[in-house]
């Protein structure tokens, strides 16, 4: 039986408690992968943790909603160069201005780059918020990832009736995840169909993000034929009380008891 699962750690490089928690994720050896928002304020910190762990896979968080641009645009980017969108809003200018793509693809590359730039090998790309899923930018990550030889985009093909099996609660219909995971599911059909992609990896965790639990992971590390990617987003929060955040919606969701919840239900797996 089994398999490849890829425990990946998403927004390495936002807060040193989120580092902290990936890291020693992945130094108890269960986060096998991580995704790195190099637009962030502790990249420099995520990249040092990085060189002294050779075998952690690394791919970019491709980011349009959170924190400094390094392309800044006014299409996207208040007057001080910080992310000014929604999903909304992202969405809307990605079907009527042609423009905004085009700066877009500019700050995608240049957030790899910055990577690139310091020796890292990126193994695939995703994104906060899962906004390279909307299909027009879709299309441009695409070409990036052949532009970079990056060999793996993410794609949402989560099963919705496996996953509440597994976690045996139906808290998505109340809290917005059951939206999102419709959206997505959309989006992933649209863009397999355009770019004829062939992706045999299972996703886990839009119904359930932020509130992954051990039983999860646990079933399909032992139970479940084939490849999966589960994605945690762990955070040792003490350490991030005094973080200047960017906006009030991420700053509660990295301070979430979630986030503990996650890094010790991953700790607790490594033992």
């Amino acid at each position: 039986m089994i398999n490849n699962v890829i425990i990946n750690a998403d927004d390495l490089g936002m807060t040193p408690g989120t580092n902290r928690a990936i890291f020693l994720g992945y130094d108890d050896g269960v986060i096998t992968h991580t995704s790195l928002m190099t637009n962030c304020d502790y990249f420099n910190e995520a990249v040092a943790g990085i060189k002294e762990r050779d075998s952690l896979n690394v791919g970019i968080h491709l980011n349009l909603t959170y924190g400094q641009s390094l392309n800044p645009s006014p299409i996207y980017c208040d007057n001080y160069g910080i992310f000014n969108l929604g999903y909304i809003g992202i969405l809307y200018k990605s079907l009527f201005d042609r423009k905004f793509l085009k700066e877009v693809r500019r700050e995608f590359e240049l957030q790899i780059e910055k990577a690139v730039n310091k020796g890292i090998l990126i193994t695939h790309l995703d994104s906060h918020r899962h906004i390279h899923l909307i299909p027009g930018l879709y299309t441009i990550v695409v070409k990036i990832s052949k532009k970079y030889r990056i060999p793996r985009v993410r794609l949402i093909n989560e099963n919705i009736f496996e996953s509440t099996k597994i976690n045996k609660n139906v808290n998505f219909l109340f809290n917005g995840n059951l939206v999102k995971y419709l959206l997505l599911t959309f989006f992933t059909r649209v863009n397999i169909k355009r770019h004829n992609d062939t992706y045999k990896i299972k996703f886990f965790s839009i119904l359930y993000t932020g509130s992954i639990n051990n039983k999860a992971i646990q079933f399909y590390k032992r139970k479940v034929n084939g490849n999966v990617e589960i994605t945690v987003h762990p955070s040792c929060i003490n350490i991030d009380q005094d973080v200047t955040f960017y906006d009030e919606a991420e700053k509660k969701y990295r301070l979430s008891l979630d986030r503990e919840i996650e890094f010790k239900n991953i700790k607790n797996i490594g033992r």
